[in-house]
Order: structure tokens, then C-alpha cells, then sequence
């Protein structure tokens, strides 16, 4: 569904950093805790010491200015409970600037108007915008600010709103339509130049925030890949059987790196690759082991039985990409296997058309097997990451498989 709000900018949304607005609308709840009461208490002050058309004692004073702040007291609280509760933050952010525009319109025109000293508080709604939503957000703020403070002008001077005399010191100024003109200019532009200001800060400040999330993102997956190996290394030293770790190796390449495939060939001999082991993951989620370490007569049973996999690789370059893996001792990663003149076209009936990688098992210089994954095209290629992850795999698999060759009984009664 399209989102009605979109044309405020892509990055008002508040999915991946709710808990950063939060803060953000906290912040600007406090701010406003203070300046509600402030403006009440400058204009007590101003009738105390006799600079208002009416005494601050007086009754009218008293009750319109008291039942205006406890009325935004009041909505400011009921906003603060609702950004806690509420999931979808968006309508009730605008909403809320709209409600703010509307009381410090009321607020400038019921202190004189176009010479109200209160039209400061408009700057407050343009860097809440910024700072809540987006940069654009804050110049369609500082429009609609613009447009209600030329509207109090505007109304008043046409006599369709009587004029509100509030401020001793400013009587009279209404009359006067230079002095209006040059207060309606310099409001104006003060509105959009401090958007431009918002805008451009808050951004900054996102784009650090942006970079820094991506930097920690960074090194937390290379944090955990480090964790992985260093995990891997100490479990494979407690394996006595090459199936083991064969087992194991193929087991966390596709669920650190969210596979379809991984499967594991042997040097037997340096006359052909044998594939060892497929692991797969199934429709559910679940990871499957296909083991092909039988002996001939089994391995073609259990072969047949998991879609008839069962493959000897010369060891030739001509046998396909596989093998030059082995002998030549180098890494593939194939995005457009369709594209490839290496690809063994019928070794890839077999196991399929995917994008793949591959990396050697090389100790010492001599070629213990070839490791390999692959991905569908749906799920996306083999990144160049994730190779360098798997060609890491591959040089642990090296070394322990290679001792445990010599070894492992199991393996040569297989």
C-alpha cells in the first residue's frame, strides 16, 4: 500500500529507528513542558509591571491565560502517553505540529498580532519538524506558519478580526503598514531561512547516525564471522572422523550464510573428486544432509534415492570448473553460471544451475578437495563477502581433513 505521507520524504519513517524518534519526541515534550509555562509567566510579568492593556491580577487575564496553559499542560501529557502506546507514530507527529501551529496562532494574536514579540514560537514547530520527521517536513511548516501569521495580518487588517491590543509599548504600531510590512517580511523569511538551517543540521546528523549504524553493522558481522571461525577451529580439533567435520563444516557455511546448498568433493588419489557430502535446505527451513560416503554398491541405492546425486570428477581441466578448482588451486564465484564456457553442463544437471562459489582445500601445496555453495537466484548470488568467508572455511577444512585422512579408519573402510 502506498503510503499517503510519502511526499514528506522517504526517510519519514520510523520502522528501523523508532526508538531514536521516541527520544527525539521526548525531547521536544520537554521543551514544550518549559515554554508553555514561560510564555504564561513573561505575560504575568509584563501585566505585573504594567506593560499590557490589562493588570496581570486582573480576572480576564487570569482565567483566558490559565485555562490556556493548563489546556496544553494537559494535551502535552495525553501526547506523551500516546507515543508510548501507539505503533504507527506518523499521524500523530503532524498531528500534533498542526496542534501546535494552531495555539501559537492563537498565542500571537491574542498578543497584538502582526507586533506580537511571540512569533518566535513558530521556530519551535519548524526544528520539531526537522528533528521528528524530515527537512522537508520543516519547509512545509515554515509554509503553513507563513501562511497563518500573514493570515492574522491579513484578517485583521480587513477588519474581520478585531485587533488584539496586548503589549503597552506596541499599541499602536497596527496602524502602521510599513511596520507591517517589514515585520510580515522579516517573519517570513526568518521561517523558511531557519527551516533551511533545521533541515540542513538534522541532516547532518543523520547522515552520521546512518554512517555510524552501518560502520557498527560492519563490524558486528565481522565480529561475528571471527566468532564463527574461531568457534569452528576449536570444535573441528575435538572431531576424529572426517564425515564429522565434514558434516559440521558444511552445517555453519549455510546457516551463517543463509544458503540453499553447500556441498563438500575429495581427492581421491589425485585421479578424481568425490562428492563427499550435500547438505541442502529445504522449503520449511530445515537443513537436509544427503552423505554420499557410502561404499559403491550403498552409494548408489542412497544416490538414487536423493534425486540420483552421485559424482566422480576427473581430475582434468577439462571436466569442468570444479576440477581446474583442484588442480589449479584457485576460487570461483559464479554470478551467470548460463554465461560460463567452464561449467560442466552435465555435472550441472545434476546438481543444479545456481550461482555458486567454490574454493580449494589446499595444504601444503597438494589439493585435498573442493568445497562448495550455491544460492537460487531468487535468494541472490554468492557476495563477494561470502567468499572470502567460504575460501577462510576452506583453509580450516584443509587442515583437519587432511590429518584426519591418514587417520580415520571409518574413512578408508568408506
Amino acid at each position: 500500500m502506498q503510503d499517503p505521507l510519502g511526499f514528506l520524504g522517504e526517510s519519514f519513517s520510523f520502522q528501523d529507528s523508532r526508538e531514536e524518534t521516541l527520544k527525539n519526541i521526548k525531547l521536544i515534550i520537554r521543551i514544550r513542558y518549559f515554554i508553555t509555562p514561560s510564555i504564561f509567566i513573561i505575560m504575568f510579568i509584563a501585566g505585573m509591571f504594567g506593560y499590557t492593556k490589562e493588570s496581570a491580577f486582573s480576572e480576564n487575564q487570569i482565567i483566558v491565560n490559565g485555562i490556556n496553559l493548563i489546556v496544553m499542560l494537559i494535551m502535552n501529557s495525553i501526547y506523551l502517553i500516546s507515543v508510548r502506546r501507539i505503533k504507527n507514530l506518523k499521524p500523530l507527529v503532524l498531528f500534533q505540529l498542526i496542534i501546535d501551529i494552531v495555539h501559537y496562532t492563537l498565542t500571537v494574536y491574542k498578543t497584538g498580532g502582526g507586533t506580537s514579540p511571540f512569533t518566535f514560537l513558530y521556530l519551535m514547530v519548524i526544528f520539531s519538524s526537522a528533528m521528528i520527521v524530515t527537512g522537508k517536513t520543516a519547509y512545509l511548516i515554515a509554509g503553513i506558519t507563513s501562511l497563518s501569521f500573514s493570515g492574522i495580518i491579513f484578517f485583521e487588517a480587513v477588519n474581520i478580526l478585531p485587533h488584539q491590543d496586548f503589549f503597552s509599548p506596541f499599541s499602536g504600531l497596527q496602524g502602521s503598514s510599513s511596520y507591517l510590512i517589514l515585520t510580515w517580511a522579516f517573519s517570513v523569511f526568518s521561517f523558511f531561512a531557519f527551516a533551511a538551517l533545521a533541515a540542513y543540521l538534522i541532516g547532518l546528523q543523520q547522515n552520521k547516525q546512518r554512517q555510524l549504524k552501518k560502520a557498527n553493522e560492519v563490524m558486528m558481522k565481522k565480529n561475528k564471522t571471527m566468532l564463527l571461525l574461531y568457534h569452528t577451529s576449536k570444535s573441528l580439533n575435538s572431531y576424529n572422523s572426517v564425515r564429522d567435520v565434514v558434516d559440521y563444516i558444511l552445517a555453519q557455511l549455510i546457516d551463517h550464510l543463509h544458503l540453499d546448498r553447500s556441498l563438500l568433493y575429495l581427492n581421491i588419489r589425485n585421479e578424481f573428486l568425490h562428492l563427499y557430502m550435500v547438505k541442502s535446505r529445504s522449503k520449511d527451513g530445515s537443513v537436509e544432509s544427503i552423505n554420499l560416503a557410502e561404499a559403491d554398491e550403498e552409494e548408489d541405492v542412497a544416490a538414487k534415492s536423493h534425486g540420483g546425486i552421485k559424482v566422480n570428477i576427473p581430475l582434468v581441466e577439462s571436466a569442468g570448473l570444479t576440477a581446474r578448482c583442484a588442480l589449479l588451486q584457485e576460487p570461483y564465484n559464479i554470478r551467470n553460471p548460463e554465461e560460463s564456457t567452464l561449467i560442466n553442463r552435465e555435472l550441472a544437471a545434476k546438481i543444479g544451475m545456481n550461482p555458486f562459489a567454490l574454493a580449494p582445500l589446499v595444504l601444503r601445496g597438494k589439493s585435498v578437495g573442493v568445497i562448495g555453495i550455491d544460492r537460487s537466484f531468487e535468494n541472490g548470488s554468492i557476495t563477494e563477502e561470502e567468499f572470502k568467508i567460504l575460501q577462510m572455511f576452506a583453509n580450516q577444512a584443509a587442515i583437519t581433513i587432511h590429518s584426519l585422512v591418514s587417520t580415520d579408519k571409518g574413512f578408508h573402510e568408506e
